[in-house]
């Protein structure tokens, strides 16, 4: 994208910025940056990645899943910094899951309501996988999915409207999520 997408702007702030500012006040946020440390994340403490030299998102949940079982945590929200979402309206609609006696064994993931794809970064992650989580990145494994294809998951439903802010890849994706967003202002 030209830009990291944590230091894109919308209204007038960085994302990353915008999603620790939106996040309750007495909910911790780590970040786990591969090294990089970001300008306007005031409260936010930075985790180092499992792995060196950026080897993927799941380098990065381990050690907050590491952190999480430290402190007595039952588990995690994952969020990624490409959303527009507003992090605590993610944290409800994945706190449905919590009410199902899988929550504290299975990963708990929005999905797109029409087809299902799963978003693995808007996703409640239990502190018991993280044995799991080590052995397969010890293994050089590193895709997301290939690894939830190994964990018992369960999704809830995301809103057709969030879709169009709740990812994006290129530049033109951004632009229209940004549009988009103008019609979602309860939930971005």
């Amino acid at each position: 994208m030209g830009t990291p997408k944590a230091l894109l702007p919308f209204d007038g702030i960085s994302l990353i910025h915008k999603l620790i500012k939106q996040t309750h006040p007495n909910r911790p946020v780590w970040l786990a940056a591969a090294g990089q440390i970001y300008p306007d994340t005031g409260r936010a403490y930075y985790l180092n990645d499992a792995l060196p030299e950026r080897q993927g998102p799941l380098a990065a949940i381990l050690p907050a899943l590491q952190q999480a079982h430290q402190q007595g945590e039952a588990g995690i929200y994952v969020l990624a910094c490409d959303t527009l979402l507003h992090p605590e309206v993610v944290i409800k609609l994945l706190t449905e899951g919590s009410q199902q006696p899988v929550w504290q064994q299975s990963i708990t993931l929005l999905a797109d309501a029409d087809s299902g794809c799963p978003h693995p970064l808007m996703s409640h992650w239990p502190v018991a996988v993280r044995h799991d989580l080590q052995t397969y990145l010890a293994q050089g494994k590193r895709k997301v999915t290939a690894w939830l294809d190994t964990q018992l998951c369960q999704t809830i439903g995301m809103p057709d409207a969030w879709q169009a802010v709740s990812n994006f890849n290129t530049p033109a994706d951004f632009e229209h999520a940004v549009a988009a967003a103008k019609a979602l202002p309860e939930v971005v």
